[in-house]
């Protein structure tokens, strides 16, 4: 009973009024009193009801004509029980929503055309390669994005001035954005780190395809700023953000185009190129996405979210409207049967065809042996051959020796006849 007395009381109502913010009305409370530098409009709007002593907010890059609600990409998003959308410049943010959409299917066009099957999808980031007629809209494009890059600074220097005002009184907070959303956040950060008081804020963050700096100097300070993981995610083949970085240095890192090179327990960097297929992507597929860089999503299961993905945006289920449940129906026993003869058919033909080729290699296979044969036997009959020969000589000079030997005692006997009939008598 004493606790919820020293809660009632005076000092227990200031203690809660700084735990979860002024009056208690938290980020949803706050409202932009004057006009701060360009910004037209900041506010927040609430995805979840209830307080919690861990609050994230959720920052959108653009939205479009069919989405125009801050709310939508982010309505699977589970990450605590006290969550927020920030609501910026909607107006200009919809004019860039279009204006990707536009150029977009302006480039589908023209890589049907099979113009951009060596420059674009090719990856390369130098201006010579874009075709003529895509930097020709580029104007389209440039101008908005021009535009909403500089009110994302000004939006991000607003929101570091209301977290370190601690609008949403003394809880962690965690950032989550995507595009120009994670540019205000990353803004955001480094405003802080300029700031003191700073330290003990920001929990996590997470950039998706940030259109910001690779550069180890611009990530450093947020150290400082950040006690918890900071992940980049990107994606190596997002040519639209690579072809609005068209005319910078190849030597300007991007970081939702490749891992930000920072060796620090806080830096992890998720590849999503196997999930993202361009830049528009990372609202589509913002759930799959969350699960993958690992932020809890409604409805969350112990599946692979990338092959989850890939069911669900099947073009045989999704385009055709096709269900699972047509997907298993059987094939009705005609089409089966004719089907089964046609296969039998086929390896009856296939089998035919096998036997011949057996048959034609075992032919080959004996003709080779035989006239291998062949010749194996005429060596065997040639040697043969000079074997006999050989002894045939080594028997004549024998004979030969023997005839001579004949004849050398013959004229031996006929000089001891000669002899004898010469000698005189005594």
């Amino acid at each position: 009973m004493a606790i919820p007395a020293v809660l009632g009381s005076t000092a227990g109502i200031a203690i809660i009024g700084s735990l979860f913010g002024v009056a208690g009305a938290g980020l949803t409370g706050f409202k932009m009193k004057k006009r701060v530098g360009a910004i037209e409009e900041f506010q927040f709007e609430s995805l979840t009801q209830g307080d919690h002593l861990h609050i994230t907010i959720a920052v959108s890059g653009w939205i479009t004509e069919k989405l125009p609600d801050f709310k939508h990409p982010w309505l699977a998003l589970a990450h605590s029980k006290e969550q927020y959308c920030l609501r910026w410049e909607s107006k200009y943010l919809l004019q860039m929503g279009q204006a990707m959409d536009y150029l977009l299917s302006f480039a589908m066009h023209v890589a049907a055309q099979e113009t951009l099957k060596y420059t674009i999808l090719s990856g390369l980031l130098t201006a010579i390669a874009w075709p003529a007629s895509l930097v020709s809209l580029a104007s389209v494009l440039d101008n908005p994005w021009s535009v909403c890059t500089q009110r994302s600074a000004e939006a991000g220097r607003q929101l570091a001035d209301l977290l370190l005002a601690r609008q949403q009184g003394k809880r962690p907070v965690t950032l989550i954005g995507f595009s120009l959303g994670a540019r205000l956040i990353f803004c955001c950060l480094q405003e802080m780190a300029k700031r003191t008081g700073c330290e003990g804020i920001v929990e996590d963050v997470v950039l998706l395809g940030a259109p910001v700096s690779g550069d180890l100097k611009q990530w450093r300070p947020l150290a400082k700023v950040v006690a918890g993981k900071i992940i980049n995610g990107y994606c190596r083949g997002d040519w639209l953000l690579k072809f609005l970085y068209r005319t910078a240095s190849v030597q300007l890192t991007i970081a939702g185009l490749q891992p930000v090179k920072w060796n620090d327990r806080r830096m992890f960097n998720v590849d999503l190129s196997d999930v993202v297929d361009g830049h528009m992507d990372y609202m589509k597929k913002l759930s799959t996405i969350l699960k993958i860089v690992g932020i809890r999503t409604k409805g969350s299961s112990s599946q692979d979210p990338v092959g989850e993905h890939r069911a669900k945006d099947s073009p045989d289920i999704q385009n055709h409207g096709i269900s699972k449940d047509e997907l298993t129906t059987e094939v009705p026993n005609n089409s089966s049967t004719s089907n089964h003869q046609g296969e039998l058919n086929a390896e009856a033909e296939l089998q035919t065809q096998t036997d011949y080729y057996d048959q034609s290699i075992a032919e080959q296979s004996h003709q080779v042996l035989q006239s291998a044969g062949n010749t194996r036997t005429a060596n065997q009959s040639d040697s043969r051959l000079s074997e006999s020969q050989s002894v045939l000589s080594i028997e004549k000079g024998q004979q030969d020796i023997s005839e001579a030997e004949s004849l050398d005692n013959m004229m031996n006997s006929n000089l001891e006849k000669l002899n004898l009939s010469t000698k005189v008598p005594s």
